[in-house]
C-alpha cells in the first residue's frame, strides 16, 4: 500500500467526510445500531452473571473481568464485523462491471480500499464504539485497564483492525472470480464468531478446539486485544500476543498482494 503522505491524508479525510454524511442521512439506521449494541451488552452481561452465580470459576477470571470482556466484544463489533469490510463494495463493483474503474485509478488498489474502509471505521469508532464504552462503564461495570494494559490494548486493536481488513480484502478479491461471495462471507462470519473469542473466551476452549483457535488468525481480531484489556495477557504474554498479530499482518499482506496480482492478471486476460 503505497502513496504519497499528502495523498494518504487527503484520501482518508475525504472518505471520513463521506461516511459522516452517510451517517447523518441514515439517522434511523444509526440509532438502531446503537440500541442493538446496548441490548447485546445487557444480554451478554446477564448471561455471564447467571453462569457465575452457579459456577464462580466458569471462565477462569473474575466476574467483573468477564463482563468487561463480553461488553467490549459487543462494542468492537461496530468496527470489526465483516459487514463493514471492503468485500461487499468490491463484489458490487464487479457485478456492475465497474471494478476496472477502481483498478485503473492512479492509486494502489489495496491502499484505496484501505483508505475507504478506514474512513468509515473512524466514524463508527467515534460515534458507536466510544459512546458504547462510556455507557458500559456506568451501566455494565466495564473495568478500566491499567496504563500498560491500555497502551497494549490500543496497539493490539490497531493490529486487529489491519488483520480484519486483510481478511475482508481477500474475500473481496475472491468476488472477482466467483462474482458472488454472499455464501462464502456467511460461512466466514460464522467461523470468525466462533474462533475469534468475541463472545466466549478462547482460553476455555477444550482440546482440539483450543489448538485450532491458536492456529487460525481469527483470535487476533477479538480475543487478543480483549484479553490484553482485562489483564489476562500481561507482561511477556502481552508482548507475545502482539508479536503473533504482527506476524499475521505480514503473512496476510504478502498473501493478499500475491492474490491481487493473480486476480488482476485473470481479469485482464478475460478482457476486464
Amino acid at each position: 500500500m503505497k502513496a504519497g503522505s499528502g495523498m494518504d491524508l487527503r484520501t482518508g479525510a475525504a472518505f471520513m467526510r463521506n461516511e459522516f454524511y452517510n451517517i447523518s442521512i441514515y439517522r434511523v439506521s444509526f440509532w438502531l445500531k446503537f440500541i442493538y449494541t446496548f441490548l447485546m451488552m445487557y444480554s451478554v452481561g446477564y448471561v455471564w452473571r447467571a453462569l457465575y452465580a452457579s459456577n464462580p470459576d466458569a471462565a477462569g477470571v473474575s466476574l467483573s473481568q468477564m463482563i468487561s470482556y463480553a461488553v467490549l466484544g459487543v462494542a468492537l463489533e461496530a468496527i470489526l464485523h465483516p459487514r463493514n469490510g471492503p468485500q461487499f463494495y468490491i463484489m458490487e463493483q464487479v457485478r456492475k462491471g465497474a471494478i476496472e474503474m477502481d483498478i485503473m485509478k492512479p492509486i494502489d488498489f489495496q491502499f484505496y480500499m484501505f483508505a475507504k474502509n478506514m474512513g468509515g471505521l473512524a466514524v463508527r469508532f467515534l460515534f458507536l464504539v466510544l459512546p458504547s464504552l462510556i455507557a458500559a462503564y456506568f451501566l455494565f461495570s466495564l473495568e478500566l485497564p491499567g496504563r500498560q494494559a491500555f497502551v497494549g490494548f490500543l496497539c493490539s486493536l490497531v493490529c486487529s483492525v489491519i488483520i480484519s481488513f486483510f481478511l475482508n480484502f481477500i474475500l473481496g478479491l475472491l468476488s472477482m472470480i466467483t462474482m458472488d461471495i454472499k455464501n462464502i462471507n456467511w460461512g466466514y462470519n460464522a467461523v470468525l464468531r466462533f474462533f475469534s473469542g468475541q463472545m466466549v473466551p478462547l482460553w476455555i476452549f477444550p482440546g482440539i478446539l483450543g489448538v485450532i483457535s491458536d492456529i487460525l488468525p481469527f483470535r487476533c481480531i477479538y480475543a487478543i486485544p480483549m484479553s490484553i484489556y482485562i489483564g489476562n495477557d500481561a507482561g511477556m504474554d502481552m508482548l507475545g500476543a502482539l508479536g503473533v498479530q504482527v506476524v499475521w499482518i505480514f503473512l496476510l499482506f504478502v498473501f493478499s498482494r500475491l492474490l491481487m496480482r493473480r486476480v488482476f492478471a485473470r481479469v485482464m486476460i478475460q478482457g476486464g
